[in-house]
């Protein structure tokens, strides 16, 4: 069979199958569930890379990588946020604008993400220190929290959502600047990524 199947992608592919997941728990309204393959996806996506880094790859399995973890961070984090809308509530007509601006703004990220780390690693085989523009795995981290200050304010998720996705599509393709994460914190992070979705199940 084509692709590669190794450990250095199944952390990449258990992004993937996590956020279908997702989508379809979210669909018949289990959003508690949904959300928390939302973390499980995220929690893939970061440490996808340490893993990966344990073999030494060839230029082929370097550039599938990127374009493999690219393709399963659009489905888990443009499309399936989108997804989560809907099914909370979101169904009306003139979120489709919104839900089509947010889904292409990750998509555009995603592909200058791509098209910038594969020139890099042509010059330089060091990590890289800045992202540009707002990685789209926060969304695994900032829907979340997102749902949970609303459960715990009695605020309509459908009030707040809108904006959300409205201004993290932003910044995914904005010029900001932001510091690559320490692997530590990441740890830290997806633990209490993963502590709140249990809560608010």
């Amino acid at each position: 069979m084509i692709g590669i199947y190794d450990y250095t992608v199944i952390l990449t592919y258990g992004n993937a199958v996590f956020s279908v997941i997702g989508m379809y728990l979210a669909l018949t309204q289990h959003i508690s569930e949904a959300i928390f393959c939302l973390v499980l996806s995220g929690i893939c996506d970061m440490f996808d890379g340490f893993v990966a880094s344990f073999k030494k790859r060839t230029k082929s399995e370097m550039n599938y990588g990127i374009q493999i973890d690219s393709l399963a961070d659009l489905v888990s984090f443009g499309i399936f946020p989108t997804v989560l809308g809907y099914a909370s509530g979101l169904t009306q007509g003139i979120y489709l604008p919104l839900f089509v601006f947010y889904i292409l703004a990750a998509l555009i990220r995603l592909a200058h993400y791509n098209v910038t780390e594969m020139e890099r690693k042509e010059h330089s085989d060091g990590c890289r220190e800045y992202y540009e523009g707002l990685p789209v795995t926060s969304s695994a981290a900032i829907i979340p929290l997102l749902f949970f200050i609303a459960g715990r304010l009695h605020i309509a998720i459908s009030l707040i959502y809108p904006l959300t996705l409205l201004i993290v599509g932003f910044l995914f393709i904005s010029k900001v600047k932001i510091k690559k994460v320490d692997p530590r914190k990441l740890i830290f992070g997806a633990f209490i990524g993963a502590v709140l979705a249990f809560i608010i199940r």
